[in-house]
């Protein structure tokens, strides 16, 4: 398995990075996709990446992260992008839960990276907390749907518009959550062509665990609950799933 969405640069892996890599796939989970937040990540990625192959790199701009990005690390993203291996722009989009964060400032960096995709023919990673319908007419202002939303939690509306243009979506921990029904829901009506695995590690642990560190070997229980829900058996899933990352992300080229 691929898991479509993991922070292993973040410094709460660290200590004991290699080992929970080899935890992971020692139980099935073979790669990992690292989308970097900002240009300050970027160094640090790039060399876990060349350090353990598994590692698969993407750079962005979060819009978490807002308050720490300079307008002049668009270009400097656009000059790494150049010059380094990677799968996506990403991570960058939009979010409307946190309510300090400026929106105009939010739309500029969005814009700007989902323009370097467009520009250097890659996929998007995209964030849209609370933002489904603003990154939607982003993507359609841009005209490019090349673009996955992971931790997906938008309604079956919007989902339907979305699927129209062939954008992706993953899905993590919250599939754990018996308590979950809408997502659960929301998982069921979707077309497995279009649906990844993550973990988002080391945030977004799983039920009822909430407040321990995620890890990545966790992908094979969101797997199972998944497979469950699907009413499919957990091979199958691990192949649809991977199938899909692979293609997304260009995988099978690069390997």
């Amino acid at each position: 398995m691929i898991d479509a969405h993991i922070h292993l640069d973040d410094s709460r892996f660290d200590d004991d990075r290699e080992a929970l890599i080899k935890q992971a796939q020692d139980a099935g989970v073979q790669k990992f996709i690292v989308p970097a937040v900002g240009v300050n990540g970027f160094e640090k990625l790039k060399n876990l990446s060349e350090v353990n192959k598994a590692i698969i790199p993407a750079y962005g701009l979060h819009p978490y992260f807002l308050n720490q990005h300079q307008k002049s690390d668009i270009q400097r993203l656009n000059d790494w992008l150049q010059t380094n291996d990677r799968c996506a722009v990403g991570e960058c989009g939009l979010d409307y839960f946190i309510k300090d964060l400026d929106k105009n400032l939010q739309q500029f960096y969005f814009d700007a990276q989902i323009e370097l995709a467009k520009k250097n023919n890659l996929p998007l990673i995209l964030h849209a907390r609370n933002a489904v319908d603003a990154v939607y007419n982003s993507l359609k202002n841009a005209d490019y749907f090349n673009a996955m939303i992971h931790s997906y939690n938008g309604s079956i509306e919007q989902t339907k518009k979305l699927l129209e243009h062939g954008i992706k979506f993953s899905f993590g921990g919250v599939l754990c959550n018996p308590k979950a029904t809408k997502i659960h829901e929301l998982v069921k009506f979707f077309p497995s062509d279009s649906i990844m695995l993550e973990t988002d590690a080391p945030d977004q642990n799983l039920y009822p665990d909430f407040k321990l560190r995620n890890l990545p070997v966790n992908l094979l229980k969101i797997a199972q609950y998944y497979a469950e829900l699907k009413g499919k058996t957990l091979q199958r899933v691990e192949d649809e799933t991977t199938e899909v990352t692979e293609t997304f992300f260009r995988l099978k080229s690069a390997s």
